[in-house]
């Protein structure tokens, strides 16, 4: 049987044009298209018969076996045996602190807040002043439109982003709706609707007069965002250190417009849409280092491109004694070998398929239900374990002897039994999660605005909520380290108090509406708690301290509020007189 598992089907350009036009979305239906929205429009659309490309999903155990053969110079022949597992000798960095925050001083950095967090996490203020901003108006005046924006309206405009990502409405019109019901006062006195149209259209992030011709060898098809990808790169892994555990996996961002960068998997919750290569903190989600598919490299067929992946996204890791993680899609003996001369750990399923796996292995057929297979080759362990279908790993750092007790569900019952598994396959199960942790978190508020024609802003707006995440991240961290006064926000309160902050009190309306009452919560992230009215003094009678009976513990102070008149704690412990107010 052929390797090759590409299939084509052909399609009339009429059905692919009404095919990929079918997400129709009131966001972009007032945006004037220039000559730019036409290119991308009439892009990769060819007269008559196009052909579409269906991207394989995991080939089955018995579909194209390939055979042992002799790899490349630098790897070795492996030559699987069982029962001869010899560990490799990882060298690992002293004194490297995992996880550590590097964008504040330890010492002068006292008074820290989300705001603050989220610029330095991010790099916000100079994305906006020398990518946004900048970009935004030289496209403007490329196509000969008469703009200006400045700095302080850009983060007002994004502020008004992130509210309209936790305060949900139909279409972003409904947010200046005159109905009592819909209209969002809040958003409507900063600009009106028309502006942050006009602000949205000409959102830019490259130089068009420096992209290179689509026939140039170094053209990047993803020139237009390009330096917001560069940008959030360089601040996420300034901003923190690597973890110990790190997941490498794709993350789809959903588009359904015409771009020849859209990918379709299927059996994915995301079919259609933009595939970003993402290497992620297991534990958090964390998004450290990521990048674009743009497609198939030029000059011939494509080879290795889950081994290039990750050795791309895993360089900076060499060394350091990190734990990366990755599925079947990218794994593969040659990966293992490569990953482990570079003293980088790694561990991931893997497709029986794979050139250089052992293939004298027990069939499934001939094996129960927590059966293991293991073999071991140059220090990498594979090991087959049945469960309910064939599951196979391979890892360059973790020994296939050591097994434990799962309790597993028997097929059509509720019924649990005990199944003998590897401690490797356990391991991969808790570590690989990152990618996934990170997507779970995006979507809970995401600013999910729709674009069929520019899809760099479908791209930057993921983005944009994932550099949240990723500061609402350093921001419990910071939080557990006692560095931060108060209560931990939630997530939904930190993305408050950063799109609050952003919108300020800017507005650009001649004439404001109807003024927007905050409540005490929200005055309470915006201003410092304490008042110079409020002052701490000593008397002579303790009592019981009123912050720590509202959590029914027994504390008596002899530290009063002038002001009013309460007894709260105030030692090396507890701050209750700050809590308070």
């Amino acid at each position: 049987m052929s390797s090759n598992r590409r299939r084509e089907f052909s399609l009339r350009q009429d059905v692919i044009i009404e095919f990929l036009m079918a997400d129709y979305s009131d966001d972009e239906e007032g945006l004037v298209l220039d000559e730019e929205d036409q290119t991308f429009l009439e892009q990769d659309i060819d007269t008559g018969i196009s052909t579409v490309e269906i991207e394989p999903g995991s080939a089955s155990p018995e579909e194209n076996i390939i055979e042992n053969q002799q790899p490349s110079s630098n790897v070795p022949y492996f030559n699987w045996r069982k029962n001869s597992y010899s560990p490799h000798n990882f060298c690992e960095m002293e004194g490297y602190n995992f996880g550590e925050v590097h964008i504040f001083d330890q010492t002068s950095d006292t008074e820290l807040n989300p705001v603050k967090i989220f610029n330095a996490a991010t790099g916000f203020e100079k994305l906006v002043e020398e990518i946004i901003v900048r970009e935004s108006i030289r496209y403007a005046h490329q196509n000969g439109r008469s703009y200006t924006l400045t700095d302080e309206e850009a983060k007002a405009f994004f502020g008004m982003n992130f509210v309209m990502g936790y305060h949900c409405l139909p279409t972003f019109r409904s947010y200046w709706s005159t109905d009592p019901d819909m209209g969002v006062p809040y958003i409507a006195n900063v600009m009106p609707i028309n502006r942050f149209e006009e602000i949205r259209t000409n959102l830019h992030f490259s130089d068009n007069s420096n992209e290179p011709n689509r026939t140039d060898p170094s053209y990047d098809r993803a020139f237009k965002i390009r330096p917001v990808i560069d940008h959030f790169n360089h601040a996420f892994q300034r901003a923190m250190a690597n973890t110990k555990t790190q997941a490498i996996d794709e993350h789809m961002i959903k588009f359904k417009g015409h771009n020849i960068m859209r990918q379709y998997v299927k059996n994915k919750p995301i079919k259609w849409g933009f595939k970003m290569w993402c290497r992620a903190c297991s534990s958090t989600g964390y998004l450290f280092q990521f990048d674009l598919y743009t497609g198939k490299k030029r000059g011939g067929t494509e080879t290795g491109l889950g081994e290039s992946v990750v050795l791309q996204l895993s360089e900076s890791l060499q060394g350091i004694g990190c734990e990366i993680y990755f599925d079947n899609f990218f794994n593969s003996p040659n990966l293992q070998y490569t990953l482990m001369s570079k003293n980088i750990k790694a561990c991931g399923t893997v497709r029986s398929n794979r050139k250089n796996v052992p293939k004298n292995m027990p069939t499934d057929k001939n094996m129960n239900r927590g059966d293991i297979f293991a073999a071991s080759s140059n220090g990498i362990s594979f090991i087959k374990w049945m469960d309910n279908k064939a599951v196979f790993l391979l890892t360059n750092f973790l020994s296939p002897t050591p097994t434990t007790i799962v309790k597993k569900r028997v097929s059509g019952s509720a019924e649990k039994v005990n199944v003998i598994c590897p401690e490797a396959i356990i391991k991969y199960n808790k570590h690989m999660r990152g990618v996934d942790l990170m997507d779970q978190k995006k979507v809970y508020y995401e600013v999910d605005r729709k674009a069929k024609i520019k899809y760099y802003l479908r791209l930057f707006f993921d983005l944009l909520d994932i550099a949240m995440n990723n500061s609402y991240v350093i921001y419990c961290k910071l939080h557990e380290a006692k560095r931060i006064e108060g209560t931990l926000l939630t997530s939904l309160e930190f993305r408050q108090v950063v799109a609050r902050s952003l919108i300020g009190s800017f507005s650009s309306r001649q004439g404001s509406l109807s003024s927007v009452v905050m409540t005490k919560k929200q005055i309470s992230y915006t201003q410092k708690r304490g008042t110079p009215s409020h002052v701490m003094v000593k008397v002579s009678k303790r009592k019981r301290c009123v912050q720590c009976a509202k959590s029914r513990i027994e504390n008596r102070t002899n530290n009063t509020c002038s002001t009013c008149n309460v007894h709260l704690c105030f030692t090396t412990d507890r701050n209750c007189f700050v809590e308070y107010h």
